[in-house]
């Protein structure tokens, strides 16, 4: 007769091979074989052999076993993951990951969902599992975690039993080598603070194969996934003794039917993170309003989605793709956010919530995550907010307040709190204030006032106050101001004249006045200005033109004239531009298309041409993008 056969973690084995390990007993192997023990040391109970199989290759995926007459509509087994093989010469001391346990499915089709992260080698996998629906240990439509050790195909399995959670609850999943000897190696598998969870194994072959893992059967419908669009398993610490092992994870789509990815948002040996998506979605943004340079030196850039979350999607590798795709990083914004990188190399964004405060996130360790949450920095602002460092490594933030005057709040240390209580900088503005630092360390703001004239203030000691009254520096300008610093120190100000022609005027020495007259570049624009500096110190400066192409126009010599005629770069863009210098000294621009699609172009040498075709990065945008 045939034996009934069970699910489990690495699919399914005929039920009398898999066993529970109670709460403070443990697993020992003895002679070869597998034996339950009791904390006084007495042996509880003798499950047989387990032979080894020859080393080389881990025991998972290729190994999953899905018996005839079960035929779910879309794929079983590993579905998405990443894996890393331990070659530092010394075994894994700690594997830590933490993830939160996503919102169940929106159908019931009575599958069965495991994610986890684990340790393997050719016999044996050793994993705290997140578990929603039925499975050999129990469950069902819930979700339930355990710790499992289980054989190959038709092998022994071994499980602690079952313990609810919920959803949106933070779990930590940590296995730790508790000691070594010539019999062999000895393990605890835990859920961290969830208690009966831990499953401690005795005398076992070294385990070298580390894993983040999606695995489903039963899956009949794409909802039957969890209803969202991706787990992020965060915080991924990997110990080898006292070494830190390079890491470098790679990602595994095996059933994609539904669009499940998998993507390594950080190889930290600390604090990586891998994103494991159970869709190809496309994000439907609002504004893409920001771009940053990660101190590693890959862009990001930030926007806003119809769910009024900030989502974002960088370079995977420093100055070069492929890029990551879309993921949320939650909130419920009313603004663009602003972006910019701590002193400390954490990037950090701000935007309005729905109170009109400004609220923030920030990556807990430089250029990776896992992102704090959320955070209220008070106020009412009635604009984007702008952020800008100080020149002692403190971050400020700048908004308009409902009396229509200049606000601001500030780091009280660098790279970190207590912010300060936000103050008025007064004045009466009808734009967004556009923010630099002068080269002798002071803070400048601009922005049009009710006459329509370009206004500024600033800081009249480096990185503090206090700051001058408002002054004109006359013009009269119909868009938001663009602010640069010259590669000779002066801060030069561009924006569209009432002629739609872009004007610019500037400081005529380093962190001085008196300030230039207005002066014309010409060209027609349809946008406001974005401006950067390119790597060999001439300004370049680009818009939206009439025919809805990207132009541009640049300095022909660092930091002065004359400037070039307006060019274009093709395209058809219905945004403004986004402008930001990679780490290898290549402008990258960013505007949404005619598809509402995010589309980008570079130089393809540092401060040079030819630039590349556009390219899309996907997404769905209806609104314009801003350079943060």
């Amino acid at each position: 007769m045939v034996e009934e056969q069970v699910l489990t973690p690495g699919g399914y084995r005929p039920k009398s091979q898999v066993h529970l390990i109670e709460a403070g007993n443990s697993l020992k192997m003895q002679a070869g074989r597998a034996q339950k023990i009791h904390p006084s040391g007495d042996m509880l109970a003798d499950f047989g052999a387990i032979a080894p199989r020859a080393g080389g290759r881990p025991l998972m995926p290729e190994n999953v076993f899905v018996p005839e007459g079960i035929t779910p509509s879309l794929g079983s087994g590993w579905i998405s993951y990443a894996y890393w093989s331990n070659n530092s010469g010394q075994p894994i001391s700690s594997f830590r990951t933490t993830w939160v346990v996503p919102p169940e499915p929106a159908t019931q089709s009575g599958q069965t969902i495991f994610l986890f992260n684990g340790i393997q080698n050719a016999t044996m996998i050793y994993q705290p599992v997140l578990q929603w629906g039925p499975s050999a240990a129990g469950g069902g439509n819930y979700w339930s975690v355990a710790s499992w050790y289980a054989d190959g195909q038709g092998g022994q399995a071994f499980y602690t039993s079952p313990v609810r959670v919920n959803s949106g609850q933070v779990l930590d999943g940590i296995m730790t080598l508790t000691s070594q000897s010539a019999s062999g190696f000895s393990y605890n598998c835990q859920f961290q603070g969830v208690a009966n969870t831990g499953l401690p194994i005795q005398n076992v072959e070294q385990l070298t194969w580390c894993a983040q893992t999606l695995e489903a059967y039963s899956v009949q419908h794409c909802s039957d996934y969890p209803d969202c669009q991706l787990t992020s398993m965060r915080n991924i610490a990997i110990a080898c003794g006292a070494t830190t092992p390079a890491i470098t994870w790679t990602a595994q789509s095996a059933v994609t039917d539904c669009g499940q990815h998998c993507v390594v948002v950080s190889n930290s040996a600390s604090a990586g993170e891998v994103d494991i998506s159970y869709e190809n979605f496309a994000v439907a943004l609002t504004r893409v309003a920001s771009a940053a340079c990660n101190s590693d030196s890959r862009l990001e850039v930030f926007g806003v989605g119809t769910d009024d979350a900030v989502w974002h999607n960088w370079q995977t590798v420093a100055h070069a793709g492929p890029w990551s795709g879309w993921a949320s990083l939650g909130g419920v914004v009313t603004s663009d956010p602003s972006v910019f990188v701590n002193s400390d190399g954490r990037l950090e964004v701000f935007a309005r919530g729905t109170d009109d405060a400004l609220w923030h996130t920030w990556q807990t360790a430089p250029h990776a995550g896992p992102w704090s949450a959320w955070a209220s920095l008070g106020g009412a602002i009635t604009s984007d907010p702008v952020v800008v460092d100080n020149s002692d490594g403190r971050l400020e933030v700048f908004a308009r307040g409902t009396d229509n005057a200049l606000w601001h709040t500030w780091q009280t240390a660098p790279h970190a709190g207590p912010w300060s209580a936000w103050a008025s900088l007064g004045g009466v503005i009808t734009s967004d204030p556009a923010v630099y630092v002068n080269s002798d360390g002071r803070l400048e703001a601009f922005a049009r006032g009710t006459d329509n004239a370009l206004w500024h203030t600033w800081q009249t000691v480096a990185h503090e106050g206090p700051w001058s009254a408002w002054a004109s520096l006359g013009g009269a300008i119909t868009s938001d101001p663009a602010v640069v610093d010259n590669s000779d120190g002066r801060l030069e100000v561009f924006a569209r004249g009432t002629d739609d022609a872009l004007w610019h005027i500037w400081q005529t020495a380093p962190h001085a006045g008196p300030w230039s007259a207005w002066a014309s570049l010409g060209g027609v624009i349809t946008s406001d200005p974005a401006v950067y500096v390119n790597s060999d110190g001439r300004l370049e400066t680009f818009a939206r033109g009439t025919d809805n192409a990207l132009w541009h126009t640049w300095q022909t010599v660092a930091h002065a004239g004359p400037w070039s005629g307006w060019a274009s770069l093709g395209g058809v863009i219905t945004s403004d531009p986004v402008a930001i210098d990679n780490a290898d000294g290549r402008l990258e621009l960013f505007a949404r298309g005619t598809d509402n699609a995010l589309w980008h172009i570079w130089q393809t040498v540092p401060h040079a041409g030819p630039w590349s075709a556009w390219a899309s990065l996907g997404g769905v945008l209806v609104d314009d993008p801003a350079v943060g």
